[in-house]
């Protein structure tokens, strides 16, 4: 601590970005005269397996270069699963967080963050901002949905620890994310600032559980949300990221958590468009995080920076309050090094069947009234919303749904329809002429609960053919689906995922023991 300069001891206390998919010449430079504490890398930054590795080896050579190369720089990244899954091509997947809570067996959670860990490890990652630990208490919210490990916290609690645990063995440190809780909003933070309407007490009675439970775990590391809370007067108005109140008074004081606090990356429109990157800078600081994330524009990382060093320099920030955070960095970085020294990865040679196990054990019948399951000898067609960009923590979007291939791959006779994803009368119009000829109908669904057209299109094929609806986003579309409707579970629309449906469910005779698990809707909001 004491042989680093103020300049040295801020630039820790930042996490970076770069446009780029390549270490070049001037982001060298700038890693080199601000010292910054790490990068935070996104699926602009990754092109091929080997890309990817020579620019994280170039980030670590370079910071081993400012006479700091006793600490780990920090190699960062969203990789979630599910929707959130930046590696898709380059490497076996699994299914995200709703899909693994709904299977009913923590030990999924467990192997899958020993598989992304084992992962992030292999291509020189040292830290996943994951998992959500949000208890996703609002059906209708935009940016968590299959984010969460579901509506109950204890579940949520869990769950969360599971995916530490198997991450952590594999040589990469977690942060735990949203504090205090982004699961009871209406927007997306990424594009505004939300607001919560939450009281403390609605709070600590179910939002805060699972960042309690994982403070008593041992987590070493918390992500604070982009979200106000009008409800809570002694946030006095400001994002819980901005918050003393939040980070000092409930997260360090009544729930005793002495780790590394982040903020959620300040360049989401939620903070850049109400105040200025000298004001973020500042009241991140005073508010009490340790790391601040801005991992995508140069001018406003160097402006963050810059106005922080200023505010230490007049007496806003006192340099003592700077070096509880270095501190805390430094401690944390032990732990990121112990972290790697125990690690025990699944070999790479195992990547393949260990996510086809998470993603065949993580699909759960919901019903089946009518025993439309497994899928026999019979003509099938197959129904297709496309898929919006639901929010920016999505990486699947726009990828193509393999789904039909993996089912004629196994021999069933199938046709395919594409719809929009909220479908018009019109179409409902022309689905309805076109199955008119199938023995039976295969419905994709995502968010049919949120796109009445999906829903009305639901029930106009049930009523005229056997209908199965498979549910490859939040699952409580089957709750609104017809009655009579089969309704599977899949909540990820991954490869694996696709192939493990078509594995399971077109094979004569299968016994349905293990997937049936109907959801607790009394549990839901």
């Amino acid at each position: 601590m004491s042989s680093l300069s103020l300049e040295q001891k801020i630039g820790l206390m930042c996490i970076v970005g770069t446009s780029l998919p390549e270490a070049d010449a001037a982001l060298k430079e700038r890693l080199k005269s601000f010292s910054y504490g790490g990068m935070g890398l996104f699926p602009h930054n990754i092109v091929s397996e080997a890309q990817i590795k020579r620019l994280i080896a170039d980030l670590k050579q370079n910071a081993e270069t400012r006479q700091l190369s006793e600490m780990s720089f920090m190699i960062s990244i969203d990789e979630e699963g599910g929707s959130l899954s930046n590696f898709s091509e380059l490497f076996p997947t699994v299914p995200g967080n709703r899909a693994i809570g709904l299977a009913n067996d923590p030990h999924l959670a467990y192997l899958s963050g020993r598989l992304i860990g084992s992962q992030l490890s292999d291509l020189g990652f040292n830290l996943n901002w994951a998992p959500v630990l949000d208890v996703n208490s609002n059906p209708l919210n935009p940016v968590i949905g299959v984010r969460s490990f579901g509506e109950d916290p204890e579940h949520v609690a869990r769950y969360g620890e599971a995916f530490v645990q198997g991450m952590e063995e594999a040589g990469v440190v977690s942060v735990v994310k949203h504090f205090p809780g982004h699961g009871d909003v209406a927007t997306d933070s990424h594009v505004t600032l939300p607001v919560c309407d939450l009281t403390l007490k609605q709070l600590q009675d179910c939002s805060l559980r699972p960042f309690q439970a994982a403070i008593e775990a041992g987590v070493g590391a918390i992500m604070i949300a982009h979200l106000v809370f009008p409800n809570i007067p002694e946030s006095k108005g400001f994002p819980a990221s901005l918050s003393p109140f939040f980070i000092e008074e409930l997260l360090r004081g009544k729930l005793g958590f002495d780790g590394l606090v982040c903020t959620d990356d300040i360049e989401m429109q939620a903070i850049k468009s109400n105040y200025s990157p000298e004001e973020i800078g500042v009241l991140a600081v005073m508010a009490g995080n340790d790391q601040i994330l801005m991992c995508h524009t140069p001018e406003f990382q160097q402006r963050v920076y810059e106005g922080i060093v200023n505010a230490v320099r007049s007496g806003v920030i006192s340099e003592q309050r700077i070096d509880q955070s270095v501190r805390r960095i430094l401690q944390f970085q032990e732990r990121m090094a112990q972290c790697q020294e125990r690690a025990k990865v699944v070999p790479k040679s195992e990547w393949a069947s260990l996510a086809a196990h998470i993603s065949e054990a993580s699909i759960v019948v919901h019903r089946d009234p009518l025993g439309q399951l497994p899928l026999g000898d019979r003509s099938y067609v197959l129904v297709v919303p496309e898929m919006h960009r639901l929010t920016q923590a999505d990486t699947t979007f726009d990828k193509p749904l393999m789904l039909e291939l993996y089912l004629l791959g196994k021999g069933v006779r199938l046709e395919i329809i594409h719809t929009s994803m909220d479908p018009t009368e019109d179409e409902r119009i022309e689905v309805g002429r076109k199955i008119s000829h199938a023995d039976a109908v295969l419905q994709v669904t995502r968010n049919a609960h949120m796109f009445q057209g999906q829903l009305t299109l639901a029930e106009h094929c049930a009523s005229l053919k056997p209908h199965i609806a498979l549910v490859l986003r939040n699952p409580y579309d089957a709750d609104v689906l017809p009655e009579q409707s089969t309704v599977v579970l899949i909540c990820s629309s991954s490869n694996e995922s696709m192939q493990a449906f078509a594995e399971t469910f077109t094979q004569t005779g299968l016994s349905k023991e293990g997937h049936e698990a109907p959801m607790d809707a009394a549990k839901r909001k």
